[in-house]
């Protein structure tokens, strides 16, 4: 149960030697607090309710253009008549937009700020999303949703400024719940497809997936910039308007004296994540990263086609058109169904992670989230009844929901302020490169041998789950740290 308020006064003396502090001989004699002590004592309350209703909004849009591409790939493949390899492309190219530019969002958010770079992103994800309903021909199609996926790539933008405003002691069950709205986008975007594809095409549903972005951009002057990135900017006072603003809403008080002035600190410095502490926690987040991008867009995108090899394997139609030689199969209302009841396993694997992540720790239930989740790939490979193989692929939905609601987490708590979103962003990009190889498995090996294809993912979550256990840093408890020379001096 989240408690709306956690008023429990977090005081601490701090002096002119403690992280760069700047202060004067008559301030010597006066209480002083950090960011991190005023979020505490603000506790968790309207104020976070507000970001997560906002915040939330942006994530559920976000999810309906990502999952757009499950329920695209099959109309193109019939209407353009394309093969495999050009199907799987359409997917990679998506994927390439977010590895180039996820790095560059996460650079200009640690130097900029995060509300603008979200404002900038949102803007950019909705209106090439809406061109791309006007794609003419199939490179048309590349560019455009080429484009969207570098607008997507700058979308953690959001999850990163909604952590930072959370207390410690709310933190981790809280940003499992953010789960919620992403995974309501995902449904709904399939319950759109189904209802207007069969109906006025693709192009419409297209069209219509990127106006909830547009209309969530509204709402953005609502958002307060993340008071961390400002005390690191060294803009004390804009901070602590926002901090004062904070405790209002929650009807609490900050803690007594003044708002730590910090000098302000390099920000944005891709060598800070390969310091002594954090070299070997970001090769192997990047290998987790990877992983988990390659299983979960791997099971999303190989949806529809698992649905196919079920009815080829249940005697009910043919794999291949014979006229083109390209598999052309357009999505039935129960490939629909299947398609909504799996994506319902976002929503199951929630309290699983709600109640592990406090108590088995970060990484522990992250290990736990990819071995189930690469065991029931290695499952969806048995000819059985759609019934039992749609619960298979629920459970694979959902255990690689978790992992990467757990992975988020876990590298928004281990990288300090002035690099948490280039960490963010640099870890995005190695998903994203799992994320442009996975079409060709899922979408063509898959297509010549689903026996080849689900070991591959099955190995592949089972290799991220060891990893996992041979992380450095368990964020548990763990204070979020300002700046990675600050936490090399403590």
């Amino acid at each position: 149960m989240i408690e709306l308020q956690d008023t429990a006064p977090l005081y601490r003396r701090v002096n002119s030697q403690d992280s760069g502090g700047t202060f004067t001989d008559s301030d010597e004699s006066e209480n002083h607090f950090t960011v991190e002590e005023a979020v505490e004592t603000i506790g968790f309350g309207r104020f976070q309710m507000k970001l997560f209703i906002l915040c939330g909004i942006f994530s559920a849009a976000d999810a309906m253009e990502m999952l757009l591409l499950a329920v695209l790939s099959p109309v193109l493949r019939c209407d353009w008549l394309l093969q495999d390899w050009m199907v799987a492309f359409i997917t990679t190219s998506v994927f390439i937009g977010m590895f180039f530019s996820a790095p560059l969002w996460g650079y200009l958010g640690d130097s900029y700020g995060r509300w603008p770079i979200l404002m900038m992103v949102g803007a950019w994800i909705s209106y090439f999303g809406f061109l791309s309903a006007f794609s003419p021909t199939y490179p048309w199609i590349l560019i455009l949703r080429g484009l969207v996926g570098a607008g997507i790539g700058g979308a953690s933008q959001g999850f990163t400024l909604f952590a930072e405003y959370l207390p410690s002691k709310h933190r981790a069950k809280t940003l499992i719940i953010y789960q919620l709205p992403w995974a309501t986008g995902s449904v709904l975007e399939i319950l759109l497809a189904w209802l207007l594809v069969p109906w006025v095409g693709w192009r419409w549903l297209v069209a219509l997936s990127s106006i909830p972005l547009a209309i969530t951009i509204m709402g953005f002057k609502f958002i307060p910039e993340s008071a961390r990135y400002l005390v690191a900017a060294g803009e004390t006072e804009k901070a602590m308007q926002i901090l004062k603003s904070a405790a209002k809403l929650n009807k609490s008080q900050l803690p007594s004296g003044k708002l730590k002035c910090e000098k302000e600190m390099p920000r944005g410095k891709i060598s800070d994540l390969f310091t002594p502490e954090y070299r070997r926690t970001s090769f192997q987040l990047w290998f987790i990263w990877f992983g988990i991008a390659f299983s979960y867009y791997g099971v999303i995108l190989a949806s529809s086609e698992i649905l196919e090899f079920h009815k080829a394997c249940a005697g009910e139609t043919s794999l291949t058109d014979s006229k083109s030689g390209c598999h052309c199969n357009l999505l039935t209302g129960s490939d629909y169904l299947s398609m909504v009841l799996s994506t319902l396993g976002e929503f199951v694997s929630l309290p699983f992670n709600f109640l592990l992540l406090d108590r088995l720790g970060r990484q522990k239930t992250l290990a736990f989230d990819l071995f189930f989740c690469g065991l029931f790939f290695i499952l969806i490979q048995i000819c059985t009844s759609q019934g039992m193989l749609t619960f298979f692929i629920f459970c694979v939905r959902g255990f690689a929901t978790a992992s990467f609601n757990t992975v988020y987490i876990y590298t928004t708590e281990v990288y300090p302020t002035t690099v948490r979103s280039l960490g963010l962003g640099t870890s995005s990009a190695m998903a994203r490169l799992g994320a442009m190889i996975t079409p060709f498995i899922s979408q063509v090996l898959l297509g010549h041998s689903l026996l080849a294809a689900v070991l591959v993912y099955g190995g592949v979550c089972l290799l991220c789950c060891l990893d996992c256990l041979l992380l450095p840093i368990e964020t548990k408890g763990r204070e979020m740290p300002q700046s990675a020379a600050a936490k090399q001096e403590r």
